[in-house]
């Protein structure tokens, strides 16, 4: 399908619902998708992931594609943006993960978002509790104790590669207990709460 107008056409019916043609862009594509978010995402389910909900977003939001424009930049821009997207929701959460593992005020004058932080910190703190003894040690270290993964790796006579999985799974077990929280997770970051 290297002739545009063949695909042109495949996105004009892609835009009237036609399923088929969605598939034919798929199969096209995705292999296309996976292989450049690949070079960006550390994992495999990571780059999956990305194809799925680049091609969910075209599905949904089929209406809108230009027809006339190169498809090929049009998956791949859609790519870039969920992977910059990505980049940045991993770097605010663990910042509010850190403000969440350090946030103590003993001043006491809270307002009501001090108190729903509070409530935030002590299911965080359950959760870590939660977690296998050895994580939580390794998860500790890193973000209470400020030490690196190499040094987490040396203290513990564990691989680095241990400790990054390690590490992943905590966040991503956190995110997970905290998700009930996400509007006041965007409400901390968009105001640089402290």
């Amino acid at each position: 399908m290297n002739h545009p107008e063949e695909e042109r056409q495949l996105i004009v019916r892609l835009k009237a619902g036609h399923q088929a043609s969605f598939g034919v862009l798929y199969s096209k594509y995705a292999p296309v998708l996976f292989s450049f978010s690949r070079k960006y995402l550390r994992s495999h389910e990571d780059a999956e992931e990305i194809v799925q909900e680049v091609f969910l977003r075209i599905w949904d939001k089929r209406d809108n594609i230009d027809e006339n424009q190169s498809f090929s930049s049009y998956v791949i821009q859609a790519a870039k943006h969920r992977i910059f997207n990505g980049f940045r929701k991993k770097v605010n959460e663990q910042a509010y993960l850190d403000f969440l593992i350090h946030a103590d005020d003993p001043s006491g004058n809270f307002t009501q978002m001090d108190v729903e932080y509070r409530e935030i910190k002590i299911k965080a703190e359950k959760a870590i509790i939660s977690m296998p003894t050895k994580r939580q040690e390794i998860f500790r270290l890193s973000r209470e104790g400020g030490l690196k993964n190499k040094e987490i790796a040396e203290k513990l006579q564990i691989s680095i590669k241990t400790v990054e999985n390690q590490m992943g799974q905590a966040l991503k077990y956190l995110r997970d207990e905290l998700s009930e929280y996400q509007i006041l997770i965007l409400l901390f970051l968009i105001s640089g709460f402290k």
